[in-house]
């Protein structure tokens, strides 16, 4: 695979990742991130494979995610991602709604013939939080 095919493929399982997060499909998301993740929120919670699936990614039903002005560089089995995030949901523990606009930067890994996302950290542009509808 080129570079151009490696970007095209991590834009789709980006936005593969979305659309699965939207869906709550966790099985989707299993499949694409790493076991040794280290995902950092927007507050700045850190959380690993196992506390994200646990707890750490899913205190929030998503009801928008979308990714816009992403860029990508591969670097052999690595790849870079960077670009913008707004980020929709509410609460599941009250009913809020967060609106978070914001720079995501991500690392993706090749293993085998496979891609998986093993670093995700957001850093909020804005942040709303609302009371619920």
């Amino acid at each position: 695979m080129n570079t151009n095919e490696v970007d095209a493929l991590l834009r789709e399982l980006e936005s593969a990742r979305c659309k699965a997060m939207v869906a709550g499909d966790t099985n989707r998301l299993k499949e694409l991130l790493h076991e040794n993740l280290i995902h950092v929120h927007a507050k700045g919670q850190v959380d690993t494979y196992d506390s994200y699936f646990a707890i750490g990614g899913f205190k929030v039903d998503y009801t928008r995610l979308e990714r816009s002005d992403i860029e990508v560089q591969v670097i052999g089995d690595v790849a870079l991602m960077t670009g913008l995030q707004l980020l929709e949901a509410v609460r599941k523990s009250n009913g809020e709604r967060v609106r978070i606009k914001s720079r995501v930067m991500q690392v993706w890994v090749r293993e085998g013939e496979k891609w998986y996302q093993i670093a995700f950290q957001t850093t909020p542009t804005d942040f709303l939080v609302s009371p619920p509808a």
